[in-house]
């Protein structure tokens, strides 16, 4: 059955599982007429790496593209050595049983790849290492679907990779519901260039690269679309949940916990030999991130958004970020190498944010126009909000507490605006109950337009200070 992008956002993510989950029968026991066992019907043999040429030929044999195979309990080990293991037009299903998994014997080259298949249901996939893969190969995922249609994925298991746990590449409605990776060397779930695609209740522990990925290069197909609900990602070595280049993705219910590079990131990227489109139409609600971007580093934020078109953030929970809680840049960005123009202005909205414990500013914002509401920050090295260079800042209330305590660094500001072209603010409460206080200025500089709204001091060692040389209106409320 082909589903649509429709039904799989009004299905939601319990209902989506309830829905499109094989009959309970058919993943517990042997499934009934139309369907062949690996063993009994293909002749694979479970438990002995010494069967592993022989099982991977069977498997090659009985998966043609409408078989049903499915895999009673047992480990299954196939030689992939050989660039991996290519399975053409695969559009039937497979059912890997409780206890059944498939062991690899090579750990640095690709695993399985299904190439252009249509419909394809797999449940119960399971794929790991008879040795763990050492070191990170580039291209050498464990699992790929390469440029297949309506492909749908369910309860899936992939413990370790030398490269992507899970790829969907240049796929066009790829589903995956329920899945664990762990120790993946690149990414746990990477989505390339594909059509709408979806990931619910996605687990990735220990990745080399992001937790998951949607990705749009420049030369491949133009692409949009993409829902990820009910995502966790714990320790990854690069970003949390990455959305680069891919335009209409949304990003809802997520945890991050510490990852290397920001927790939550949605980019264009022009570096090395990776160009990337302008990502636009894109939303992130209700992400809870710890320990996002722990590398210190000018870019590394617990949610970075940079050099896109129109992204809205809300209900965004970021502590303890490696340098700041929330990074926005970028004012109008344009793709260098296309053929076809494709350039999007930065507009970026902020609802219902809170930010705590960082070293430097707890929400910068640079270039663009930014729309906030609902911002709260508290014990910030830097100031709680710190805007420059923005065509337009745009806020409702923010709320800041105790801000720039890394005297080290701080100017003792709890809000700064500079060179703005037009602020239009409504409310600021900056409070601080240190004693002495260190963040009680609020300062306005450069050239810009507009006011600061008002002002609400609620500090309990010294009273608040307006600096005010761009001379923005204000009204200040002791």
């Amino acid at each position: 059955m082909v589903w649509s992008r429709r039904v799989l956002m009004v299905a939601g993510a319990s209902g989506l599982a309830a829905v499109m989950a094989p009959p309970a029968a058919a993943r517990a026991a042997e499934p009934g007429t139309g369907w062949r066992s690996a063993v009994a019907d293909l002749g694979l043999v479970p438990g002995s790496a010494a069967d592993a040429s022989a099982n991977t030929a069977a498997l090659l044999t009985g998966l043609t593209p409408l078989a049903c195979v499915y895999f009673p309990a047992g480990d299954y080990y196939l030689d992939n050595s050989a660039n991996g293991i290519t399975v053409n037009g695969f559009s039937g299903e497979i059912v890997m049983q409780p206890g059944a998994r498939l062991v690899l014997t090579s750990n640095t080259v690709r695993g399985l790849n299904f190439h252009q298949g249509t419909g394809a249901r797999l449940s119960g996939l399971s794929v790991t290492y008879a040795t763990a893969p050492p070191a990170r190969s580039r291209s050498q995922e464990t699992v790929i679907f390469d440029q297949c249609t309506d492909t749908f994925l369910q309860d899936v298991r992939i413990a370790g990779s030398a490269s992507v746990g899970v790829m969907f590449w240049r796929c066009v409605r790829p589903s995956l519901v329920g899945a664990l990776t762990t120790d993946t060397m690149a990414e746990g779930v990477h989505f390339a260039n594909c059509q709408d695609g979806f990931a619910d209740h996605v687990t990735v522990v220990n990745c080399g690269d992001d937790g998951l990925a949607f990705v749009n290069y420049v030369g491949l197909e133009a692409n949009t679309g993409g829902l990820a609900t009910n995502i966790s990602v714990t320790n990854s070595r690069s970003r949390g949940i990455a959305i680069v280049g891919q335009s209409g993705v949304t990003v809802r219910d997520a945890r991050i916990d510490n990852t290397i590079g920001p927790g939550l990131y949605c980019a264009h990227e022009n570096k090395d030999a990776y160009v990337t489109r302008v990502p636009g139409d894109c939303h992130l609600e209700r992400v809870t991130i710890r320990r996002g971007g722990a590398a210190e580093g000018a870019g590394n934020s617990g949610l970075r958004i940079a050099s896109t078109g129109t992204v809205t953030a809300a209900s965004i929970s970021v502590d303890a970020p490696g340098l700041r809680g929330v990074h926005v840049s970028g004012t109008t960005t344009t793709i260098p190498t296309s053929t076809t123009t494709d350039t999007k202005t930065s507009v970026v909205t902020l609802l219902d944010v809170s930010v705590s414990n960082t070293p430097d500013s707890g929400v910068l914002l640079q270039g663009g126009t930014r729309t906030l509401d609902r911002i709260s920050t508290a014990q910030t090295g830097g100031p709680g909000l710190n805007a420059n260079g923005c065509t337009r800042l745009d806020y409702g209330t923010v709320a800041v507490r105790n801000a720039s305590t890394n005297l080290a660094v701080t100017l003792r500001r709890a809000v700064t605006v500079e060179n703005n072209t037009q602020v239009l603010g409504t409310r600021l409460w900056v409070t601080d109950t240190q004693s002495p206080a260190t963040g009680y200025i609020v300062g306005a500089y450069g050239t810009q337009k507009g006011h600061l709204g008002t002002v609400f001091a609620q500090l309990t060692s010294r009273a608040v200070v307006i600096e005010n040389p761009a001379r923005l209106g204000y009204t200040l409320v002791p």
